[in-house]
């Protein structure tokens, strides 16, 4: 991959990596501005390297060789930093790769950068594919749709993709507010970087992590790139990039365009048609304006269409357990626009402002199987439309010895569901093996509007020394308007097996049931303190205590009709809170050749947000139902063992428990004489945690003597029980998985033709990834469930200009 500068605000807001920004609806005050800063304009000499030393290389220029002695704040730093800081100007010349893991490996926080060429050479091709490449580092393999990713970091995580991510989603800095479609294709991906623990000092809060996408920033460079592949199960891959000068110097664009698709790996045998496809495109364009030294503007529109099926769920309770029974065919129409607009603009040679402007929206109607089941019980069509507009500022300023950001960030979303709900409700009394339904429909309009202002200060003790503190004033307003409808006619509203689907499928609402409209405020304050030691030029040790915060809220979900069913809707629940304490050391013993970091944590959960009967109501709805802890350690390495043979390897270990459950703890005795949880409970492990997971991979180039380069590698990676719920049982234990990949190689000698073929899951295993267990009366109704995909190969060829 060429050489790029980066222009995303950086994950690390005090690090002197690059940190651009961008603010559409300041644009033009910035410009402004930039008339009036005589000292800006002139860029003299020493701002150069003054801006080098702070963010990385001009992004309007190649790198240059600068003296660092022409730098007035050099002079009055401490003889280690300014040695720290003349090596960072020796260094520019290096790639973008390299001077990314060299910031990161100065940052004091537990995070990974996977590059670009490091994801191309494991055969990623989506974000869903990043599961134990890092690690305590979960992403459970059944969420509905194929635009949907839900993230666990060291237990911290949404379960239902509807929420609020516990771990956010940041592409080029922008937030993405819903678990729905934030699954990314690397379209044109420069690195993914995930950050584990609280996010605070940049952008919307995240209490357990982030996941930073950056994209590829067009240059003075020319880039071409066509690349198209073809594996099991007719899958295609057709990518077109093109990025360059538009205005040397002053005007550069690029754009690019995926599309994906695949057949089906499972069939619907009601209605005969296959599931679990993937119909997927994905394009993007950018502009970037660098009128002069001072400002740096860059523009981007993206848009994704995904018609993919909606996941089909088989049933653990059918001779074929991988078969879809459900008369009501998932299918999905996704689609989704963004702008993202990054604004950097040099003020004086100490200060730098930074604005992130984000406008998305999606639209999504579908049918959604949730329990595999022949009568379609809780299956829901569903329409879903999002609205999101976020703006940060952010200055950075840097005096020698102390530097600091301070922002303020502001966000609106406007989320609105129509719901057509199959609720059961028991079995006629003539007739008790004939199942009855009270089908209703749910429109949901909830709008969140969040306002935060950080600071955050870094002091040079000693040369070796570094204190870090900070502060995030979060406060949140969220309203709820909500009503519910009878689908079925009066005065009974139940619908039987022979007529529910036509009230179901789109059907039109009759009587109300109940409506409500609420709305309530909420604020946080999320500090943070780090004192980071360099105790060698490549052996760094931390500590740090911070928090972080979950918005409050009203249920997405609430579609109880009778009695006090609107409870459900007009109850708020709490922010959750995470406390979060870490030890890390990170270390190059041998730089190029051995890299070591490694991290011990606690996090102390207080108001856990969880979805089951609520004492106060006796309905089930979400509400603060606890308090918990994980705790554990994680390593990652990397050796190149030989000059052509490269090891990386990772390892977490994590115990995640639900200290105290404050809700009315509910048990059911099967007709086997098991007990079966129906609620949390105090000590129950927490969802999605495995206790431990590990990922070793090697890639070896084999030195013949042909035209071109050969690699060979593979990966296997291991993840130990867990469970879906807190309700633990048997039926939602998920047994240990262990995930074998295997790829090939050749790039040509001018580095200009490339084929790889890769082959997934070589061991062909299609391990259970989820379950949901009902029962009635103490015999099991359903118990369905989601699997692995089965082993799949693919070959691809890329042509790079």
């Amino acid at each position: 991959m060429p050489p790029q500068y980066d222009a995303r605000p950086s994950s690390r807001p005090l690090s002197r990596g690059v940190l651009p920004g961008c603010l559409l609806g300041t644009t033009c005050c910035v410009a402004v501005l930039s008339l009036f800063s005589n000292e800006a304009l002139a860029a003299p000499k020493h701002n150069r390297a003054t801006r080098s030393a702070q963010n990385g290389p001009s992004q309007a220029s190649p790198p240059e060789k600068t003296r660092t002695d022409a730098n007035p704040v050099q002079k009055h730093r401490p003889a280690a930093i300014r040695a720290a800081s003349s090596e960072t100007v020796s260094v520019r010349g290096q790639s973008r790769n390299a001077r990314r893991v060299a910031e990161l490996q100065k940052t004091p926080q537990s995070a990974s950068l996977l590059t670009a060429a490091s994801l191309e050479r494991l055969g990623v091709q989506n974000t869903k594919q990043l599961a134990r490449l890092t690690p305590n580092l979960y992403i459970p393999n059944n969420m509905p749709g194929y635009s949907v990713t839900n993230y666990f970091i060291r237990g911290i995580g949404e379960i239902d993709p509807q929420g609020e991510p516990s771990v956010g989603t940041y592409i080029d800095g922008v937030y993405l507010p819903r678990n729905m479609g934030n699954m990314q294709e690397l379209l044109d991906v420069a690195d993914i970087e995930v950050d584990r623990g609280p996010v605070v000092f940049s952008g919307h809060q995240s209490e357990g992590g982030a996941v930073r996408i950056s994209t590829l920033v067009p240059t003075n460079q020319r880039r071409v790139v066509v690349q198209t592949g073809y594996g099991t199960y007719n899958e295609y891959q057709i990518g077109v990039a093109a990025s360059g000068a538009i205005l040397r110097d002053k005007i550069y664009g690029s754009i690019a365009f995926g599309r994906h698709a695949r057949g089906g790996i499972d069939h619907n045998y009601t209605v005969g048609k296959d599931t679990n496809n993937i119909d997927y495109s994905q394009a993007r364009g950018k502009l970037r304006f660098t009128p002069n030294e001072a400002l740096d503007i860059t523009l981007a529109f993206d848009g994704t269409v995904d018609g993919s099926t909606n996941k089909g769920v088989g049933n653990l309770m059918n001779p074929y357990i991988y078969g879809n029974y459900n008369p009501l065919y998932p299918k999905n129409n996704y689609s989704e626009a963004g702008f993202t607009g990054n604004v950097r603009y040099t003020l004086t040679p100490h200060l730098t402002l930074y604005s992130i402007t984000g406008i998305r929206g999606y639209d999504d109607k579908g049918i959604y199987d949730n329990s595999g089941d022949y009568y379609s019980r809780t299956s829901q069509p569903l329409y879903y439309r999002d609205r999101m507009y976020s703006q940060e500022l952010r200055l950075h300023g840097d005096y020698g010895k102390v530097d600091f950001n301070v922002g303020a960030y502001f966000m609106y979303e406007d989320w609105f569901t129509q719901r057509w709900a199959n609720n059961t409700s028991g079995t006629s009394t003539s007739n008790p093996a004939q199942i009855r339904y009270m089908p209703v429909y749910a429109v949901i309009d909830q709008v969140t509007r969040n306002w935060a202002v950080y600071g955050e200060a870094r002091y040079h003790i000693t040369p070796q020394l570094t204190f870090t503190a900070g502060l995030r004033f979060n406060w949140e307003n969220h309203s709820n308007s909500e009503s519910l409808s009878y689908l079925a006619p009066g005065p009974s509203h139940l619908a039987t097996p022979a007529n529910q689907l036509s009230y179901i499928v789109w059907g039109a609402p009759g009587d109300l049931a109940w409506q409500v409209s609420e709305r309530k405020s909420w604020y946080q304050l999320l500090p943070k303190g780090t004192l980071n030691w360099q105790a060698l030029p490549n052996l760094m040790a931390y500590a740090s205590i911070s928090q972080g915060g979950k918005s409050a809220g009203y249920d997405f979900r609430a579609q109880t009709p009778t009695g006090t069913g609107s409870l459900q809707a007009s109850i708020p629940y709490n922010p959750e809170i995470v406390t979060t304490y870490e030890l890390g050391v990170k270390t190059d013993p041998l730089p190029g050749r051995v890299h070591f970091n490694g991290a011990l944590f606690w996090n102390q959960f207080d108001d856990i947000q969880l979805t089951t009967t609520d004492p106060s109501t006796g309905l089930s709805r979400r509400f603060n139902a606890g308090k918990g802890h994980s705790a554990g350690a994680e390593i990652e390495t990397s050796v190149k063992i030989t000059r052509d043979l490269d090891l990386h390897y990772t390892a977490s270990y994590l115990y995640a428990v639900l200290d105290k459950f404050q809700g009315t703890v509910s048990r059911t005795v099967l007709a086997s004489g098991q007990i079966y949880n129906n609620t949390p409970y105090t000590g129950a492990p927490l969802s999605y945690s495995p206790r431990f997971q590990t990922m070793g991979s090697l890639t070896y180039r084999i030195p013949v003597k042909l035209p071109g380069t050969f690699h060979i590698g593979a990966d296997v990676s291991f993840q130990s029980s867990l469970y879906t719920s807190s309700a633990a049982n048997p039926q939602t234990r998920l047994g240990p998985q262990t995930y074998v990949n295997a790829m090939a190689s050749w790039t040509s000698p001018d580095a200009r033709w490339s084929v790889q073929a890769t082959a997934r899951n070589l061991l062909d295993r299609r391990y259970l990834q989820s379950e949901t267990f009902v029962q009635g009366g103490g015999v099991p109704v359903y118990e369905s469930a989601q699997f692995a995909d089965p082993r799949t190969i693919f070959v691809s060829a890329k042509f790079t200009l």
